[in-house]
């Protein structure tokens, strides 16, 4: 399962404009004997991409190139054998990515100027990006992760730099390093205090030293103060770096307990069952903004007007409905919007084309199910001014 998280739909955004993109989105089913039936899901959808292609004027030399990396997966069954709930596709000149997700799409095959995103937001509609920072005597793990996927980080440039700044100030007996390769399924990096000794063995205030070293490289790594971080460990620890960090959403709630032994699977869980009411707090008082400001101009349910918002940086929020599509288009220029009935040659999802621009101009995006929006529209948003 691929990580979806926020810099992963920009770069996908980033393709806007650079040639046709083809994004295909799709139920799976799992395990090898349902193998063959996402295969032949798959083939049909790639094929009414092909069909759509066409009309572009695209010609065969190219249009075999773009389509290469698809049809490269349709014929590996072993991949189709190892898939989560739901497959996304996305493939442009030059460029090509795919992500087996925890949620049912629905079947779609979109080729415009740009990638289809609108069905990505589900998965961060209300539950954003978090971290979860395991720290033990042997240990040190760093996971990102949402409500339902979670991966290790790679902290081996971390421990480089830590062990060049601070191996020759401890005994060895009192301080080593690790890396082990991710692919066997072991942690990535870990440093390790009081080996061969207890905690105590190390003066407080070099471990808060080394703490804070430890905090300033994560937050410059993370390249950012919004994603909350939950620390994992005994007592002590927790105590010692939450007095050295100066994270701003460090958690005053942590997992406590030694993590050495506790799968990347059971910290998710125990992390998420912490940062879960924060998430959902957020989208709750969009939600009461919405309804608390409509009438007053700060507001809005209609394309017309939300559109042109979106492009000018004006939503703060934007709650969309999952599966459905407006199609049209809009011309920046005039700031006109033109409806239509169906997906015609030039026009695109004037959903997605708000929540992308909602996105880039860092505004929260809810693609979320029609009774979970503020009302009876599918779309609808709350103004910054």
């Amino acid at each position: 399962m691929e990580l979806l998280i926020r810099d992963e739909i920009k770069q996908l955004l980033e393709h806007k404009g650079h040639g046709p993109c083809i994004s295909i989105y799709m139920p799976v089913q799992k395990g090898r004997e349902k193998a063959k039936e996402n295969t032949i899901r798959f083939k049909n959808l790639v094929n009414k991409a092909e069909n759509q292609l066409e009309t572009t004027g695209l010609n065969e030399h190219d249009l075999k190139k773009l389509m290469e990396p698809a049809k490269k997966l349709i014929d590996d069954s072993y991949f189709w054998a190892n898939q989560s709930d739901g497959f996304a596709f996305f493939v442009a000149p030059n460029y090509s990515r795919f992500y087996r997700l925890p949620v049912e799409f629905e079947e779609l095959s979109v080729v415009r100027d740009s990638f289809h995103i609108k069905p990505l937001f589900s998965l961060l509609a209300s539950d954003g990006q978090f971290y979860v920072l395991a720290l033990s005597q042997k240990d040190a793990r760093l996971l990102r992760g949402t409500s339902v996927q979670v991966e290790e980080i790679d902290l081996s440039d971390i421990i480089k730099r830590f062990e060049e700044k601070f191996a020759s100030e401890l005994p060895e007996q009192y301080l080593q390093f690790h890396t082990r390769a991710p692919a066997t399924g072991d942690v990535r990096a870990a440093i390790y205090f009081g080996h061969g000794g207890e905690i105590d063995s190390i003066q407080k205030e070099k471990l808060l030293k080394y703490f804070r070293f430890i905090d300033r490289e994560l937050q410059e790594k993370l390249n950012e103060t919004s994603a909350p971080i939950v620390l994992a460990c005994v007592d002590s620890l927790f105590s010692a770096y939450r007095e050295a960090s100066k994270y701003p959403l460090l958690f005053e709630k942590g997992i406590s307990g030694n993590p050495e032994h506790m799968s990347a699977r059971d910290l998710h869980q125990k992390a998420w069952e912490i940062v879960r009411p924060y998430f959902e707090q957020k989208q709750e008082e969009a939600k009461a903004r919405y309804r608390e400001l409509a009438g007053t101009g700060k507001t809005s349910n209609d394309l017309a007007d939300l559109v042109p918002a979106s492009f000018h940086g004006r939503v703060s929020d934007l709650f969309v409905t999952v599966g459905v599509q407006q199609w049209g288009s809009y011309d920046p220029e005039s700031e006109t919007v033109k409806l239509s009935e169906g997906p015609l040659t030039g026009y695109e999802d004037l959903f997605d084309l708000a929540a992308a621009e909602t996105f880039l101009h860092n505004g929260n995006v809810y693609a979320v199910k029609s009774e979970q929006l503020p009302d009876n529209s599918p779309a609808c948003a709350v103004y910054r001014w």
